[in-house]
């Protein structure tokens, strides 16, 4: 059995090429980096943002690291949290996490028999391609409507880009925000400084 002797703790997925990553946090973190790896390899990540990143520079670009051992599972949403607050930071930003939150929905749960076939009945029927240029056109579309119908994010937007003298943690507590979301927001549309 591979993963008998497993840690605890909380682990990263790193992009060698743009020096950016994912932070998470599992009861048996080795086998947990090795899921990520086989959803990405297959196309099926959850996580868009981290999978267009691992399709667009390779999997030779991307490794996967265990940061901190935990003892107590009780520890683990804490130090996710404060990595995702840049309470605490790894070299890398964190930039590929979409919650803006540590959770561990299902932890000391299990799905019955009967879905765990469902799901993987679900999995082996998927054929949607997520790469295809209509797929992407259409995301495309659906991303800039966004800029146009919510003044609100507009705004926010512009505060952050306008602002880059300042340090995410200033610009996020001027905006009400957690810090994660404001670099987050800075790197991925750091194009359209002076456009909006």
């Amino acid at each position: 059995m591979p993963y008998k002797i497993d840690i605890c703790g909380i682990y990263k997925l790193v992009n060698r090429m743009t020096n950016q990553c994912y932070v998470g946090q599992s009861q048996r973190a080795q086998k947990r980096i090795k899921e990520h790896f086989r959803l990405l390899r297959l196309d099926k990540h959850p996580n868009k943002h981290l999978q267009h990143a691992y399709n667009k520079y390779g999997a030779d670009n991307f490794y996967g690291a265990i940061e901190i051992e935990c003892e107590n599972v009780e520890q683990l949403d804490a130090l996710e949290e404060a990595f995702l607050n840049n309470d605490a930071w790894f070299e890398e930003p964190t930039i590929y996490n979409i919650a803006d939150f540590a959770n561990a929905p299902m932890r000391g749960k299990r799905h019955s028999e009967e879905v765990r076939q469902r799901i993987r009945l679900g999995r082996r029927a998927t054929t949607f391609d997520y790469r295809s240029e209509e797929y992407r056109a259409t995301l495309s579309k659906a991303h800039m409507a966004r800029f146009q119908e919510d003044p609100k994010f507009i705004a926010k937007l512009k505060h952050i880009l306008d602002n880059s003298d300042r340090s995410y943690a200033e610009r996020a507590r001027q905006l009400n925000a957690d810090t994660s979301s404001v670099r987050r927001l800075a790197i991925k549309y750091a194009h359209l400084k002076g456009k909006i």
